[in-house]
């Protein structure tokens, strides 16, 4: 090969090398990188492919390995990628520009991989030497591209680490905040017990601007959405699951009068917007298969689902109730407009819990018997005496509206 073309090869390659860093570290917005998030995304389905093979008690153990893996990979790669550049442009000029301090000098590719190593990880020469000020030149590019690599990469670990630290913190928050259950639902009975949500507003603003936080910390170190615990209480889904609920319920299942100054909140319109964007923010990760029950992205969610999500909203309300805190009274209408929130965030929520190899059981417990319940259950408007409580309609009989109860076709 002519020699110009193995120099225009190497240069390439440091070209790639340097503008992978410069992306994926200083302009650090998601999934702009050259080669990073390739390397991303192979070495995470590499890291599946291999936890499918294990038993289901030792998956979480591996995956948990994935993110920082990455890290290490990503960085050895820019130096290998620096390192094997820079000798096909030292290469041709071997002997010549490039000579043993005593001796012959060897003119072979991997001499010229170890001086281009040399000059990129130690600032200096060894026992070869630059001759010509073309090569002198290049040592000393290499030397300063090597050590700036390497001093952004130590920089890029801690941003990384420290942001991870605030995301588990903020999914510790959100645990802790809801009896150690995960249960929106919870959460709020507790940030409004006795109905009084007056209190609550300032602690609902600081997880909106935690979210928010966490958002802009997935957009600049996307490496992040990589880092999988084995505690299913720290997982992305579980943390936007829990935003996205509490913000639904919030909207849906309070009385809308008597809480009126709450619920239409600059609080709660901040959490239910900055639970959007936070998942918003994972569609360039997650590919684009569906819900927890496999259907295609855009379908419309089958009877089961609303079912499910009815159930759900019946329960809620049950809980927000034992707590004191006045519910709304037409139920129907609520779980209607539940039923409509969830439209908009549930299949991407267990689409992000999927790929991250996570069940229903580990992101919401509480809403693991649903698919049971929810066949057989409907909420139907409360009766006129019982304002602000929830009923059931029973199996095969039609609600008080006029429709059907889940799990019965017409008919039947």
């Amino acid at each position: 090969m002519s020699n110009w073309l193995l120099q225009l090869a190497g240069g390439s390659l440091v070209a790639a090398a340097a503008a992978d860093v410069f992306l994926t570290v200083l302009y650090a917005r998601g999934g702009v990188g050259l080669i990073s998030p390739f390397l991303s995304r192979g070495l995470w389905w590499l890291f599946r492919s291999v936890a499918q093979l294990l038993p289901r008690d030792h998956r979480g153990g591996l995956l948990a390995f994935a993110g920082p893996s990455l890290l290490v990979v990503t960085v050895v790669t820019w130096a290998c990628l620096l390192a094997s550049g820079f000798a096909l442009i030292v290469w041709p000029g071997l002997g010549t520009g490039v000579q043993a301090s005593q001796g012959p000098t060897p003119t072979d590719f991997w001499t010229a991989f170890y001086y281009s190593g040399y000059s990129l990880t130690t600032l200096g020469v060894g026992d070869l030497v630059p001759k010509t000020s073309f090569y002198r030149v290049l040592t000393v590019l290499e030397a300063g591209i090597g050590f700036s690599v390497f001093t952004l990469a130590l920089t890029y670990f801690m941003s990384v680490y420290s942001a991870l630290i605030r995301r588990n913190t903020l999914a510790l928050l959100l645990h802790q905040m809801s009896n150690r259950s995960g249960d929106a639902a919870e959460l709020l009975a507790r940030l409004g017990p006795g109905g009084d949500f007056a209190p609550a507003r300032p602690e609902i603003t600081t997880i909106a601007t935690e979210v928010l936080s966490l958002l802009e910390a997935h957009h600049s170190y996307p490496v992040l959405h990589y880092f999988r615990r084995e505690e299913p209480t720290f997982a992305m889904a579980r943390i936007t699951l829990m935003v996205l609920d509490s913000a639904s319920l919030a909207r849906t299942a309070l009385d809308g009068e008597h809480h009126r100054s709450f619920v239409r909140s600059g609080s709660i319109e901040a959490l239910w917007g900055s639970g959007l964007r936070l998942l918003a923010g994972t569609r360039g990760f997650v590919p684009r298969h569906g819900h927890r029950r496999g259907h295609p992205d855009g379908e419309a969610p089958d009877a089961d689902d609303e079912c499910r999500w009815r159930a759900r909203f019946a329960a809620a309300v049950q809980r927000l109730q034992e707590d004191g805190v006045l519910t709304r009274g037409a139920a129907r209408d609520g779980s209607d407009e539940y039923v409509a929130l969830r439209r908009l965030w549930d299949s991407e929520v267990w689409g992000l819990a999927r790929h991250m190899a996570y069940g229903v059981t580990e992101i919401a417990p509480h809403e693991t018997n649903l698919a049971s319940t929810g066949a057989r259950q409907q909420v139907r408007p409360a009766e006129p005496e019982k304002t602000g409580r929830t009923g059931l309609a029973e199996p095969g009989r039609a609600a008080a509206d006029g429709s059907r109860p889940c799990g019965t076709e017409n008919g039947e």
